[in-house]
């Protein structure tokens, strides 16, 4: 009856084990994959799960269907993509903090203190 227990005990600190080792990283990693795509916007620069890299030119968002991005991977070269298939977003039409604070600064610029 106690090696009954034992191997119930074990089986399930295994399965707990694993979701917690395993699984649930891949979910969280997959739940922000998805969010990151739907905050896609016209501007952001994208990487395909095929290696291309374009900028998002508009999202297609049909009545039946999966949502569609048009990605421009050239000046004049358009393709189709559908949000599956992009793997993370690069750039974004915002600059981050510190881009604004070094755009601010000339850097040919010297600072001279006179003392």
């Amino acid at each position: 009856m106690a090696a009954m227990w034992s191997v119930i005990f074990y089986t399930g600190l295994t399965v707990v084990a694993f979701y917690f080792f395993l699984l649930r990283p891949v979910l969280q990693n997959q739940k922000q994959q998805k969010k990151a795509v739907q905050q896609l916007r016209i501007g952001d620069e994208v990487v395909t799960s095929g290696g291309l890299i374009g900028e998002v030119k508009d999202v297609v968002v049909p009545v039946d269907g999966p949502t569609e991005i048009i990605l421009e991977l050239a000046p004049g070269v358009r393709v189709r993509a559908l949000t599956d298939a992009i793997q993370r977003r690069l750039s974004t039409l915002e600059p981050s903090t510190n881009e604004a604070s070094t755009a601010e600064v000339n850097p040919g610029e010297v600072s001279h203190n006179s003392a």
